[in-house]
């Protein structure tokens, strides 16, 4: 990829849109499926700070989906989390959401409406969203137990289906 930014003009690579198109790609790629995850601490809405590494890489399989609490689709997404959460929970799989672009007031008020009670980041803001290269959510990611991605953009009957293929 450098190399391609490369022979554009001095001008072009500069370019602010360019720019931020390149860190994007780059954090696609070094959380591509097979990496390991990448760490981010943020402060929660209690003041205290929480990070990804709590949760990821401690010995389960961890679900882990980037929503908010004003995106339909996120919540649409919901049920779909929670069915693989009552399903293979017990059987050694972890659920975090992480609540990006929102205000804890108004994730926490969805969570409770939309029944979440798995483990919650909240007050994220963009760093996770930055880190991974995501430009759309929901995003659900499947980790290994090791903390290795195994799946990224997981929707719908993917979530049952790629859990399935490491948790029976």
């Amino acid at each position: 990829m450098d190399s391609l930014i490369n022979t554009l003009s001095p001008a072009i690579a500069a370019n602010k849109d360019v720019v931020v198109m390149k860190e994007g790609i780059r954090a696609r790629l070094e959380t591509a499926e097979g990496k390991m995850f990448k760490d981010f601490t943020v402060e929660d809405s209690d003041g205290k700070t929480v990070s990804l590494s709590d949760y990821v890489g401690k010995g389960k399989y961890v679900l882990v989906d980037f929503w908010a609490s004003w995106c339909g689709p996120c919540k649409a997404e919901i049920p779909n989390v929670k069915a693989a959460y009552d399903k293979y929970r017990k059987k050694g799989l972890d659920v975090l959401s992480v609540a990006v672009w929102d205000s804890p007031e108004a994730t926490k008020d969805t969570a409770k409406v939309y029944g979440v009670t798995w483990k919650q980041i909240i007050n994220a803001g963009q760093e996770p969203t930055e880190l991974y290269g995501i430009e759309g959510i929901p995003h659900v990611i499947l980790f290994g137990p090791d903390g290795t991605i195994l799946k990224r953009n997981l929707r719908g009957e993917e979530i049952d289906q790629e859990i399935s293929k490491y948790i029976r």
